[in-house]
């Protein structure tokens, strides 16, 4: 049976977009299957306040690039679009410490940080790393912090997957000898999550997929795959059909056919998916698809300047500096471009108990008694002094697991 492809590739984030790469680089037929949309520069937002333009909710005719997912014990924040988290992440490329390597029930099974550290070196260089080469506001007040609390040597730039070069300034590729687009260097907006309107971030429409594409994987953006199943074995020796429709509202509907499947989805794509495949095409799916899942361990903090004459804390990179505060936790401060302040709309808190009411008239209460500090940064003039915190540590959150099977 003659198959369209050799491998069908579900999602262009990391996972898909490095996938595809390596399977066209080795002469076979890749299609990438992805359910948001392709993204210039001039198609992200000035401000994540523009929700048309930056959030995925189709259901609600949003076509951005910026999914929040809301579960019991958790807000999961992702990517759609070419290119995946890539689009929507702040740019940090960092190598776990040793005592990362050495620790879990799965350090005894290998020495990791070796075993790892070529495929770590070929990542940075495929995606362009650098160190930030600026520190801003936000960066400085990390640094004064470092210096109280005695850990200035624990401070440091971040290394981040930026093409810096001449502020403003477009050149040739500068990463893949000529074979990739060109790029220009970063101006050091902040915008970096909202979406890079400077082809200056290296997001994976740059490298990976962009690299792929030159060898003839094909990507086709605004579809979602909503069934894949067996052609005659069912164990998938004759490949599979995978159908898959709009994910922009039209009443469209088409298949193709693969030797295999590649699921890179995300989670908030890929385990839903094979949950209800399991159900349906695909029965003999283990029985533990959906359970253990853990969040990655991240906090994030809201901080706003209530000065008189506040610094300018927008500028920079999204994140520019980190400090290791111990040996299982980090401190980023994370800037968004001036006017992005909608997060703030965020901290109103979710509640699931009986004291939900008393709650809520205490959160009124409190912004009365506080009207004045809440509407200053909160006018236009101030938004860009909204400096949220990255803040990498244990949370009490991360203790909840993610049983969807269940």
């Amino acid at each position: 049976m003659q198959l369209d492809y050799d491998y069908v590739i579900i999602g262009s984030g990391f996972g898909g977009s490095v996938s595809a790469l390596r399977l066209s680089e080795k002469g076979y037929k890749v299609l990438i299957i992805e359910k948001g949309k392709w993204f210039k520069g001039k198609d992200f937002p000035k401000t994540n306040w523009n929700l048309k333009k930056w959030l995925w909710e189709p259901r609600v005719s949003l076509y951005g690039f910026f999914k929040m997912t809301f579960l019991n014990h958790v807000t999961v924040l992702s990517g759609v679009g070419v290119g995946g988290g890539s689009l929507t992440y702040a740019n940090t490329l960092p190598i776990p410490k040793k005592e990362f390597f050495n620790t879990g029930s799965w350090a005894h099974l290998n020495d990791w940080e070796s075993q790892l550290k070529p495929f770590y070196t070929k990542a940075y260089e495929m995606l362009g790393a650098n160190t930030n080469p600026k520190l801003y506001a936000s960066d400085e007040l990390i640094k004064d912090l470092a210096k109280d609390i005695g850990k200035e040597t624990h401070f440091e730039a971040t290394k981040v997957a930026v093409y810096f070069g001449e502020a403003g300034k477009t050149v040739p590729d500068p990463y893949f000898k000529g074979k990739g687009p060109d790029r220009t260097g970063c101006v050091f907006c902040g915008a970096c999550m909202t979406g890079c309107r400077y082809n200056a971030k290296n997001t994976l429409d740059k490298n990976y997929l962009y690299l792929a594409q030159q060898l003839g994987a094909k990507i086709l953006a605004e579809k979602e795959v909503f069934n894949v199943s067996v052609l005659g074995k069912d164990d998938g020796s004759n490949g599979y059909r995978i159908d898959f429709k709009s994910s922009m509202g039209k009443k469209s509907r088409a298949s193709v056919t693969s030797k295999g499947v590649i699921f890179s989805g995300g989670v908030m794509g890929t385990v839903p998916l094979l949950l209800k495949l399991k159900k349906t095409s695909l029965p003999k799916l283990s029985d533990v698809v959906g359970k253990n899942i853990r969040t990655n361990n991240e906090s994030l903090l809201l901080v706003t300047s209530t000065d008189k004459n506040p610094k300018d804390y927008s500028k920079g990179i999204a994140i520019g500096s980190i400090l290791h505060t111990d040996k299982n936790s980090h401190l980023e401060p994370v800037r968004y471009g001036e006017g992005s302040s909608f997060s703030k709309a965020l901290t109103m808190p979710t509640i699931h108990n009986k004291f939900a009411l008393f709650r809520l008239l205490g959160i009124i209460v409190c912004f009365l008694n506080n009207l004045p500090d809440f509407l200053k940064p909160s006018s236009p003039k101030n938004m860009h002094n909204v400096l949220p915190f990255y803040c990498l540590c244990k949370p009490w959150i991360a203790r909840y697991k993610l049983n969807w099977a269940n």
